[in-house]
């Protein structure tokens, strides 16, 4: 009887560890997928199956980010595991993954952020600079700067949602790093004792 419980009690475990959603389940999905490079493409090129395939893979990998942490999809960014997939899809394919990867964590975040006055915008952009600058997320800062250089300073007096908006799919990608970044900043802004909103 004991054996049987051990049993049930290993089984659920292993199971609940299959789903939880952490980087490496990201990366290992993105792997295993094997993503050709259809950047360059012509999308009439590929079968409709080969199509519904790939995103079909996109979409476990959107489902799994959209369960990580702010600290966990920080890692991902760091790892530029995300945007050597970006650069690996059609234009169709980007728009997607862009589309199911901006969940409402990102939209409160956008929210929360507009809210502010300019200058407290300000602030949380320098601090998400400077964290960026002073870890690995400076390549990704970098990217973001290439794609727009005016970027901080049009996030600062726009707000992200009016930027976000009119932005490309690859400035959106690029811009996802930096949000992530944002998103901790204001959130350790809005903690209790922590002189925020």
């Amino acid at each position: 009887m004991l054996g049987v419980i051990w049993a049930i009690v290993w089984g659920v475990t292993a199971w609940s560890g299959g789903k939880k959603a952490t980087p490496e389940k990201v990366s290992g999905i993105i792997d295993g997928a094997a993503f050709e490079d259809w950047s360059e493409a012509a999308g009439g090129n590929f079968s409709s199956d080969q199509k519904v395939a790939r995103l079909a893979k996109l979409d476990e990998v959107g489902e799994v980010l959209n369960r990580l942490d702010l600290r966990q999809r920080k890692q991902l960014d760091e790892d530029g595991v995300l945007y050597d997939l970006f650069f690996r899809l059609s234009r169709e394919e980007k728009m997607h993954f862009i589309n199911i990867t901006f969940n409402k964590s990102a939209e409160r975040l956008m929210e929360s952020f507009d809210q502010m006055k300019p200058e407290e915008r300000e602030r949380m952009v320098q601090k998400s600079v400077q964290d960026m600058s002073n870890g690995k997320g400076a390549e990704a800062l970098e990217r973001l700067k290439a794609e727009d250089p005016e970027v901080l300073k049009l996030v600062i007096q726009k707000g992200f949602k009016a930027y976000y908006q009119g932005a490309s799919a690859n400035t959106k990608m690029a811009l996802l790093p930096f949000m992530d970044a944002v998103g901790e900043a204001v959130q350790g802004f809005t903690k209790p004792g922590g002189g925020g909103l």
